[in-house]
């Protein structure tokens, strides 16, 4: 109890203006790292800085601990630090903004190009000595031209005001989450004394009835003992004056006298014998023992404790932090002079990771991929029944057994997916946050294999039922069925995936059987249809940022790679010699990477487009 008061403290310490001593206004970080409210910052600046006449040139500050901190990195001294006051306690320091430039690597070394292959920012030396094989080198300068360095830093700002705002709703909801966690403290503590008080009264009452039930029966016992000792006195008394009389008669009575009293005393004697065996035989020797209860007896021996405190720690019911991924500043570089365009790329192995987990009974055959926003990847096991979820460095996390073999995914919300079990016409809703499970599921009036979602309807490939694609409600219900013209023909058989973008791009279906891929707009008239004599059973599908396609050819052993028009670039990977089959292929929303799986493999493998 005492750490977490402790901790409590420090929390609210870091809250804590070091200036005004209150919760943080509008909080401003210098860039040695501490934090004041914006108005006390401003306030100290003019009062110990500007009105000595000491001139700004920026806002940023640190204070002379700091510095001295700041100067005990290597890669932070050649800043220039221009001291504004002589006092210990009041002293500023403006960093020089020119020092930005200076490559942190390589002293005396000005930052002059940007690798697009590594994205990052070098100097002559960093070129030479590690971008020399680079083919994506390119002078800041000349990015400079089309660089709108406003609309990115208002972008940047907002992005940045976005994390601001989610961290006080963390912030705020710890602070509910303390108030709570005290009057949790109080609730167990009343519990506590309650159970006290409930066994204290308990234990008084089983007192007083035993106390009652000893002394009725000891006061019971007491007068049977009392009335069995005056009985024996009585005896006693009687024998006692027989031998009074023996001795008087013996002295002073006659010879006829001391017949009869003798005679007498010899009847007597045999009364007394069988008073005194009667007496015998109904004593008794009376004792009292405590026999303890058994069950309290066990209760004693036991009890250890009143109970136990549970700490239930979960995560706080937040939305997710804002995403950053995609910022003007990344879609500058990514569509800027430093990039080749990726038709023109080819696919370089970079990665695999193992996707069988302990239970699998099969080889796997991952059907589906799902790149979730916070960076884990969702897979679909069909030959073991199971998805599973990775983070985002490939390590497996969970996995959730299924009632039959799922197919394909999709992504509903933030926190839910939308899996299709096609033998089991059934569309199950998965929550995904901290653990995953099953929320409710849609049945369907045919197999359902493919799943998309667009505008707010669930789309789905029934695959040999039909031939065809069902739009669906969000509650299962059929709004339309699209079938192509020529459907019933070989031409548009077994429809494998349904494949969109983005809500305005077309939507892709493959069809397995009629080796195709056809493309349809948002009211589901055809675009194009995609034949290829070397495109055998087309599988998965997706695109890259430019809008270039790429479908795996399960027979073919293939991915190829084809224009948002329909016309083949080029096969981008081969998998005949490995003998391999391309089952689905998945690129990542910020990179030019993308993820393939095969069928009945358990390794999954990541590529790279470069140059």
């Amino acid at each position: 109890m005492a750490t977490a008061l402790q901790a409590e403290a420090r929390f609210s310490q870091m809250l804590q203006c070091p200036i005004c001593l209150e919760m943080f206004e509008r909080p401003k970080v210098l860039p040695c790292g501490h934090t004041y409210c914006a108005a006390c910052l401003q306030s100290h600046i003019s009062n110990k800085v500007t009105n000595k006449g000491t001139p700004k040139e920026c806002d940023q500050y640190m204070c002379m601990t700091c510095k001295q901190y700041h100067d005990g990195f290597s890669a932070l001294r050649p800043h220039g630090i221009i001291e504004v006051s002589d006092s210990d306690e009041s002293c500023f320091l403006i960093p020089n903004l020119s020092n930005i430039e200076v490559c942190p690597r390589h002293s005396g070394e000005r930052i002059k190009f940007f690798c697009g292959d590594h994205i990052i920012i070098c100097c002559n030396t960093c070129v030479i000595l590690d971008h020399r094989k680079c083919d994506r080198v390119v002078m800041i300068d000349d990015m400079l031209k089309s660089f709108d360095d406003i609309k990115i830093s208002k972008q940047i700002e907002c992005k940045l005001s976005k994390f601001e705002e989610h961290l006080k709703q963390i912030i705020h909801k710890t602070k509910v989450n303390a108030d709570t966690n005290q009057k949790d403290k109080a609730d167990i503590l009343h519990h506590i004394y309650s159970l006290k008080a409930q066994l204290i009264a308990k234990l008084q009452k089983l007192e007083d009835d035993i106390i009652v039930y000893l002394e009725s029966n000891y006061k019971s016992e007491n007068l049977n003992l009392q009335a069995q000792e005056n009985r024996g006195q009585s005896l006693i008394t009687a024998i006692h004056s027989d031998l009074t009389q023996l001795e008087l008669f013996r002295i002073h009575g006659s010879e006829i006298q001391k017949f009869i009293m003798l005679h007498n005393l010899d009847k007597n004697q045999s009364m007394y014998f069988r008073a005194i065996s009667e007496y015998q035989k109904e004593s008794k020797e009376v004792r009292m023992t405590l026999d303890v209860d058994k069950t309290f007896s066990t209760f004693l021996n036991t009890i250890n404790e009143i109970g136990k405190v549970n700490l239930i720690c979960k995560d706080f019911d937040c939305s997710p932090c804002p995403d950053f991924s995609e910022t003007q500043f990344r879609r500058h570089i990514a569509i800027g002079n430093v990039r080749t365009p990726l038709s023109k790329r080819k696919a370089m192995k970079i990665s695999e990771f193992k996707v069988k987990v302990s239970g699998d009974t099969d080889l796997c055959h991952i059907s589906d991929i799902l790149h979730l926003k916070d960076n884990r990847i969702l897979l679909t096991d069909c030959n073991n029944s199971k998805i599973k979820m990775f983070g985002q460095d490939y390590k497996y996390q969970e996995n959730m057994t299924l009632q039959s073999r799922p197919w394909s995914a999709c992504l509903l919300s933030d926190t839910k997916v939308a899996v299709t079990i096609p033998h089991s016409k059934t569309i199950q809703i998965i929550g995904i946050t901290a653990k995953m499970r099953k929320v409710r599921d849609i049945r369907t009036r045919l197999q359902c294999w493919g799943i998309a979602v667009v505008k707010d309807q669930l789309v789905i490939s029934t695959y040999d039922d039909e031939h065809s694609i069902i739009i669906l409600d969000m509650r299962g219900k059929e709004i339309r069925t699209v079938r192509p013209n020529s459907y019933q023909t070989d031409q548009f058989l077994e429809p494998i995936y349904v494949k969109l973008d983005t809500t305005n791009s077309p939507i892709y279906v493959p069809y397995e059987t009629g080796h195709k891929l056809v493309a349809y707009n948002m009211t589901w008239d055809v675009q194009f249809n995609y034949v290829n004599q070397d495109m055998t059973n087309a599988a998965g599908v997706d695109t890259d940022r430019e809008g270039n396609i790429y479908l795996c050819g399960y027979e073919s052993q293939c991915v190829q790679q084809i224009s948002a028009e329909g016309k083949l670039i080029k096969t981008l990977i081969s998998m005949k010699a490995e003998g391999k089959n391309p089952v689905m292929i998945r690129f990542y929303t910020d990179k030019d990477r993308f993820i393939l799986t095969y069928g009945h493999c358990d390794i999954v493998e990541v590529y790279d487009l470069r140059v």
